[in-house]
């Protein structure tokens, strides 16, 4: 900026008017004053100023003297001062027209960057379109390539395992012909597993026993029967389809001798040119299609797939190299097997689903003789009927449109074994035979294919190899034209258009900028005039001074950190407060419902993983959605948008952020399962939004932070503690501006009014929440969150009740078999060997013969002594890791022990789970006790790791040093309630007294629980997990001990029993302890017993809810019992006072002894606390609760309870 001349002589000619003298600091304080004119400027007017008074005083000085040469000389000096004036007039002229050269080059350079600036905003907007295509694409190819493989890694497991199933089978009752008993239901499980439309048995026939095979299987087709009316039983009617085939034509029998009109064929058949039935004339060997899954009336069975060419050729490869063969593509030849496909698709489907021509694939599995590796012979083949199109069903959400699956097979060298699929959203269409991708899109292709993988997972150690020589299949993925379109859009153009619009507004603004500096100057002129009359009068002294102190004044004191906590801290009561009203804007509250019941059964460490968890997983879609995480209460999250920054779409941005947290909190739940144990995942969220204005700030004090006040967020909190689990409540406001913003689509209206505190009456709506697969990307934490992806109605088909049910067992098995893994580690870590890392070898094993659970039961179970010096130098078991083969015998064993508990209410495999959660909860506390020690134990422990591990030994009476006992204890809550009929033992009795001369009349589902787990760990299949467990006989003998003795504890009805446990507790805790008695050991096995004891019934011991949860279940129990005749009363006549006696018994003094023992710490004070709570609210609320059960299960019938068999 700069001043023009007339400035500088207006105020030069005042400055000589006035003949002023002042000092130059006085000057520059002075003219500062006047607004807009630089120190360089005020020191150039100075200049100018002191050039002609020091003329003027010349002149006059020659005026005076008369003297020629004096004024000669003053003349002098005033040319002198003349030329330098005009000099420096010059340099000023010279100065603005650099100026102004300045501003025209500014004006290029910003044009020059405008356009520069706009072609690479649009090249990269463009490029980032055609990122996130390739990103989209490489995601959604992986998902749908890693589901092709998991065809043969998983898929064929369910089949493989099937057949494991049908040698066991034939092993075990001795049969000469391939066949496995209930084989519709087993075959069920499989199909739903493995994806299978149809699985066959086919078993392999020679020339010589042609004869004996027709005349067993005309004779032995009661399966076939069975079949039929357990499909009946599956009401596959309803989906509109007929399993009997009535509706197909059948085929012509073209031998007089071959009989067709049943389901089983009297001969070995085969189809002649024509497509007719006749009796197979081959010599053998025959693979005839024997059992079958689905059933139909219409004969299939004895049609020998041999005769067929492509069958013949794969069917001989899996039976010469006994290994699981793919077959080539499969098209229907003729309208029977269109329609039979038809109707395998439709039962597939559960609706009418007619097959449109898409290839489909047999796998050929073979069925052994017997499980030794050197001697096993294939006798029979498992077929099993695959459509490749099925597989890609809802792996892509519905936005993704447009990718090609080339999938090829090695089948033949022909274009025929190449079909082209195209994934469309949820669902796979066929395009048709051969390559049809787009070939500029080659560069994009990504491949899995079949061919690394080696073997099949049957369950078996070794599993079964994958057949690669006769044919193999690979999947190749390209994208299409149509996805590609999807993400080019005209948003770079617009990107570019803005930007292009900020610099021409850039533009424009620096022309008007540089207008209004002239309008300026001429205002400086102007305040020039006005001062030349202030430097005429000049200032009085004392303002001068002021002015001066004042500038000095404002020299920083202190630096910034110092200013920054003086300002938070409050001290700073003269800073102006930082708050401010933000008139829009959006409030959530979310609540995590069923929160505090679940965290009373977890340990702590649980409750903030989950916690953590979760939030940092909403965190992460509040950055990507620019929503302001306020803070967490508790397990509440509270956040907002429209503030700090204002938001337009505050309201659209927190809708979409909601819905998006409910989504990634069922995802987080379900996938922490497997860590916190069952339960979790049933945890949700309760929302509640408001929208309105809302007061913000910093509230200084010893602990600054961020604030939110005001009447937007008291309803917003309203809106989430009147809500409902799993749904969004939005408030009338909230709902109107969503309204506005074209998303009404988006709510619907609660069906009944709230009454909310404090704000009367309200109308509130719900939010629909966004499918799963529109959710898409997400769901991921630090996924990409796209603003434009409009939310859908909840349209997801759900998944069947059966379905559901065996995910949520697969869960809780995961969960189990990961805490007896853990247990296992630290007994693998008791066993290592920190120098070499290497585990001791385990010893010989000897299984104890005739062992009968109530004669095992003993007063005092032998712990291992203690070696301080040893436990000092053990290293971390976290560090351990457990062989895969070994862990995979632990899960399947959880796996068959979950399918062999019934289907009680209460004495299931769920409860299982829960009491096996709360011994784990004790046994952590007594692993990290709370020790009182004085001053010299804690020198001691402080000098050696032995003695604070002695102390700690002490302490728990050996418990805590053995990991034997801790995994015994644990895997004893598995156990202890296996194949419970849901009846007392007296009426078990009376029902089978069989099993209770055996038993010796005590504790029948306790003993018979113990023996099938036994039985079961002792088998040949779980070898190497019992050579794992036990390094030595004592270790084998103790763990059987703890085990009966834990599990015969929970018949807690046992008079003998129970004095037993008395008489050894007053041993133990008695003042007087005979020198003959080892206190720690008895004391040992009176907590290890108290443990399970109270983990059996700990729902009592817990959260309200969990109390009302399992009592409910008992009741329900128990009434089916009373219904079926099984038990004397009506538990409805005793049940609240029956509690009440129970709580007053038993479980308070079960949690009195608990604390009594000194080594659960604050877990044992929780146990008696939640017990006193209970029974009080019991006796409060109680009859209320009866009266609800009686009318709940009013109609209430036995639908029986057998163990059901998940493969």
């Amino acid at each position: 900026m700069h001043i023009s001349l007339q400035v500088i002589n207006t105020i030069r000619s005042g400055l000589v008017k006035a003949n002023a003298s002042v000092d130059a600091k006085s000057w520059l304080t002075i003219l500062s004053e006047t607004k807009g004119i630089t120190v360089n400027t005020i020191r150039y007017e100075s200049t100018m100023a002191s050039m002609h008074s020091e003329s003027d005083e010349r002149s006059e000085s020659s005026g005076n003297t008369g003297s020629k040469a004096d004024l000669s000389t003053s003349n002098a000096s005033s040319k002198s001062g003349q030329e330098l004036l005009e000099e420096k007039e010059a340099m000023f002229k010279n100065e603005s027209v650099q100026v102004t050269r300045l501003k025209r080059l500014v004006l290029l350079i910003m044009l020059l960057a405008g356009i520069a600036v706009s072609a690479v905003i649009y090249v990269v907007a463009r490029n980032s379109e055609i990122n996130n295509f390739t990103a989209t694409y490489y995601g959604s190819s992986e998902k749908l390539l890693a589901t092709f493989q998991e065809i043969a890694e998983q898929r064929l497991g369910a089949v493989s395992s099937l057949t494991v199933a049908t040698t066991a089978h034939m092993l075990d009752h001795k049969k000469g012909w391939t066949s496995l008993s209930w084989f519709q239901h087993r075959a069920l499980t499989t199909r739903a597993l493995s994806g299978a439309l149809l699985v066959t048995i086919n078993p392999l026939v020679e020339q010589d026993e042609r004869e004996s095979w027709e005349n067993y299987s005309f004779t032995q087709a009661e399966w076939h029967t069975e079949g039929l009316d357990y499909q009946k039983e599956l009401d596959y009617g309803d989906y509109g389809v007929s399993f009997d085939l009535s509706h197909v034509s059948q085929r012509v029998t073209h031998d007089p001798a071959l009989n067709l009109s049943t389901g089983v064929a009297n001969h070995i058949f085969t189809l002649d040119d024509t497509g007719g039935a006749i009796i197979d004339p081959s010599k053998g060997p025959y693979l005839p299609t024997w059992e079958t899954s689905p059933v139909f009336l219409r004969a299939l069975v004895n049609r020998n797939i041999l005769t067929d060419a492509a069958a013949s050729k794969f069917a001989n490869a899996s039976l010469l190299t006994s290994t699981v063969v793919f077959g080539g593509f499969e098209f229907p030849v003729d309208e029977t097997e269109t329609n039979l496909f038809t109707t395998l698709l439709s039962i597939s489907k559960k609706r009418v689903f007619p097959y449109v021509t898409s290839p489909l694939t047999r796998v050929y599995v073979p069925i052994f003789d017997t499980f030794d590796e050197a001697t096993k012979k294939p006798t029979a083949l498992m077929t099993a009927l695959f459509r490749w199109e099925s597989y890609f069903v809802n792996i892509l959400p519905e936005q993704i449109r447009g990718i090609h699956m080339v999938l090829e097979s090695t089948c033949s060298a022909t274009d025929g074994d190449v079909y082209t699929f195209v994934i469309t959203g949820h669902e796979p269409d066929p395009v048709g035979m051969g390559d049809h991708h787009d070939p500029k899109f080659n560069h994009l292709a990504r491949m899995a294919t079949m061919a690394d993988v080696e073997t099949v997972d049957d369950g078996s150690p070794n599993g079964i190899v994958l057949n690669q020589g006769e044919c193999t299949f690979q999947m190749t993925s390209y994208p299409t034209q149509v996805m590609l379109d999807d993400y080019r859009t005209s948003l770079p153009a617009l990107i570019t258009f803005a930007v292009a619009m900020v610099f021409a507004f850039t533009f424009l603004m620096f022309i008007v900028y540089d207008r209004l500096v002239e309008r300026r100057q001429n205002l400086v002129l102007q305040r020039a005039e006005q001062t030349t009359a202030i430097v005429q009068s000049l200032f009085p002294k004392s303002v001068a001074d002021k002015l001066i102190q004042e500038t000095r004044d404002m020299d920083p004191l202190a630096s910034k950190n110092q200013r920054l906590n003086k300002f938070l801290s409050g001290d700073d009561q003269a800073t102006k407060t930082i708050a401010d009203l933000f008139p829009e804007c959006t409030v959530l509250f979310a609540d995590i419902s069923g929160f505090t019941a679940w965290s009373s059964t977890r340990d702590p460490s649980q409750v903030f993983q989950l916690l953590e968890s979760i939030y940092n997983a909403f965190d992460d879609i509040a950055k990507s959605r620019k929503v302001f995480k306020v803070e967490t209460i508790g397990d509440c999250y509270v956040a907002v948008t429209g503030l700090p920054d204002p938001q337009a779409n505050h309201a659209v941005i927190m809708a979409r952020f909601a819905s998006e947290c409910m989504i990634k909190m069922k995802e987080v739940t379900q996938r922490l399962e497997t860590t916190l144990g069952p339960d979790t995942a049933e945890l949700c969220m309760r929302v509640g939004l408001h929208s309105g204005p809302v007061t913000a700030g910093v509230l200084r004090g010893d602990k600054s932070r961020f604030q939110l006040f005001g009447d937007t967020v008291n309803t917003a909190s309203r809106m989430e503690s009147t809500g409902t689990r799993e749904k969004i409540q939005v408030s009338q406001e909230t709902a109107n501006i969503l309204t506005l913003a074209g998303k009404g689509h988006w709510l619907s209206p609660r069906e009944d009014t709230v009454n909310a505190k404090g704000k009367g009456v309200l109308q509130t709506y719900w939010l629909r929440t966004q499918s799963k697969q529109k959710a898409g990307s997400v769901a991921s934490s630090g996924g990409t969150h796209s603003s434009n992806n409009d939310m859908a109605m909840d349209l997801d088909v759900p998944a069947s009740a059966e379905a559901e049910d065996i995910l949520k067992r697969d869960r809780k098995v995961d969960w189990m078999a990961e805490l007896l893994g853990e247990y296992l580690k630290q007994i693998l870590g008791k066993r290592v060997d920190p120098l070499s890392s290497k585990a001791r070898p385990a010893g010989s094993i000897e299984m104890p013969e005739d062992l009968i659970g109530i004669n095992e039961v003993v007063e005092a179970i032998l712990l291992p002594r203690f070696d301080a010096n040893k436990e000092s130098t053990e290293g971390d078991w976290h560090d351990i890791e457990i062989d895969p083969v070994v862990f995979g015998q632990l899960r399947e064993y959880v796996s068959i022990i979950a399918s062999m508990y019934r289907e009680n209410p209460f004495h299931n495999f769920e409860h299982a789970c829960h009491v096996t959660m709360s011994i784990s909860k004790h046994l952590k506390r007594i692993a990290t006790p709370e020790l009182e020690i004085n001053d010299d134990e804690k020198k001691a422990c402080s000098k050696s790791k032995g003695a604070a591990m002695a102390l700690i030994h002490d302490y728990t009476h050996g418990i805590n040093s053995d990991p034997i006992t801790h995994f015994a204890l644990v895997f004893s809550g598995l156990i202890h309630d296996v194949d419970h009929r849901g009846i007392s033992n007296m009426q078990l009795e009376k029902e089978e007294p069989a099993l209770a001369e055996h038993f010796k009349h005590q504790s029948l589902a306790e003993q018979n629980s113990l023996e099938i787990a036994w039985t079961l760990l002792m088998s040949e299949q779980f070898a190497g997990l019992r050579q794992t467990l036990f390094a030595s006989k004592e270790e084998f003998l103790r763990f059987r001990q703890v085990m009966v003795n834990a599990v015969m504890a929970t018949d807690i009805f046992d008079k003998e029993l129970n004095a037993l446990r008395k008489n050894r507790w007053e041993k133990a805790f008695s003042a007087e302890v005979s020198p003959n008695v080892d206190k720690n050991i008895l004391r040992a096995t009176i907590v290890l017993e108290h443990i399970i004891q109270a983990s059996d019934v700990s729902h009592t011991m817990q959260h309200w809810h969990i109390y009302r949860k399992w009592n409910r279940l008992l009741f329900k129990e128990l009434t089916l019992a009373y219904r079926s005749g099984k038990m004397a009363a009506d538990p409805a006549s005793f049940w609240y006072k029956g509690e009440l006696g129970f709580f007053d018994s038993y479980i308070i003094p079960l949690a009195k002894k608990l604390k009594d023992c000194k080594v659960f710490g604050v877990n044992s004070d929780e146990c008696l606390n939640y017990a006193v709570r209970n029974r009080a609210e019991w006796e409060a609320r109680g009859e209320e609760a009866v009266a609800e059960l009686v009318k709940e299960f009013a109609d209430l019938q036995d639908p029986g309870n057998e163990a059901r068999l998940f493969l």
